[in-house]
């Protein structure tokens, strides 16, 4: 077992770019046992005593989270989302994965559609290096009511602003702005979220007045 000295020295190199041997024996086992807990998590039922038990098994496995996190199982995480920070109204649809080796931070209200993959760790591009189990990590920042289509894959180091949507199998290997659409591989960006997309969807479909008179009142 892991010392909690030991723990606090890795966990002071985790998110701060250095190399450190990522297949350190002690540090593998400790690893072992919070994937262990979120294989737990993904074999609850889907019933109203399975989601209560979910709720629970949260918050012993889970950094940090605000109120209103819905994950579908499964989920993955080679540090059983111990390095994952989210806001409220948070959702995960099923198949996600989680490198957390540094830490993954998204904000509120914030959608990851079916199979999106966040990744922390980065390796070194010496071969020897490799072979010796050396890492080095880079932390991830999504930001608020931001929307990750399916299959998108989101690289170390990366920064995702407020409010943009990554297209569905997208590579996203750098910052991507705010209020922005971006797709492809790498994802790059497509446009800008303006106030037309208040008033129009899928296109140039007209956006019910009702559901404009409840969502976008007019100003007094």
């Amino acid at each position: 077992m892991i010392t909690e000295e030991k723990l606090k020295e890795f966990k002071e190199t985790l998110n701060n770019g250095v190399l450190y041997n990522a297949m350190d024996d002690e540090l593998i086992a400790y690893q072992h046992s919070l994937v262990q807990k979120l294989n737990e998590f993904n074999r609850t039922d889907d019933t109203p005593e399975g989601l209560a038990e979910r709720e629970e098994m949260l918050k012993d496995i889970m950094g940090t989270y605000g109120e209103g996190l819905y994950i579908i199982p499964p989920v993955y995480a080679n540090w059983g989302l111990k390095n994952v920070h989210v806001g409220k109204n948070v959702f995960f649809n099923f198949g996600c994965t989680f490198v957390d080796d540094a830490d993954i931070t998204i904000g509120d209200n914030t959608l990851f559609g079916p199979n999106v993959s966040v990744n922390t760790a980065e390796h070194p591009l010496s071969p020897e290096l490799r072979r010796n189990g050396l890492q080095y990590n880079k932390p991830v920042h999504i930001g608020t009511n931001v929307w990750i289509g399916a299959g998108a894959v989101i690289l170390a180091g990366v920064t995702i602003g407020d409010n943009s949507i990554i297209g569905a199998g997208s590579v996203v290997t750098k910052d991507i702005p705010e209020n922005c659409v971006a797709l492809g591989v790498p994802a790059r960006v497509d446009r800008h979220i303006t106030a037309d997309d208040d008033l129009y969807y899928d296109g140039r479909k007209e956006i019910p007045e009702t559901i404009r008179n409840t969502y976008f009142p007019k100003k007094q």
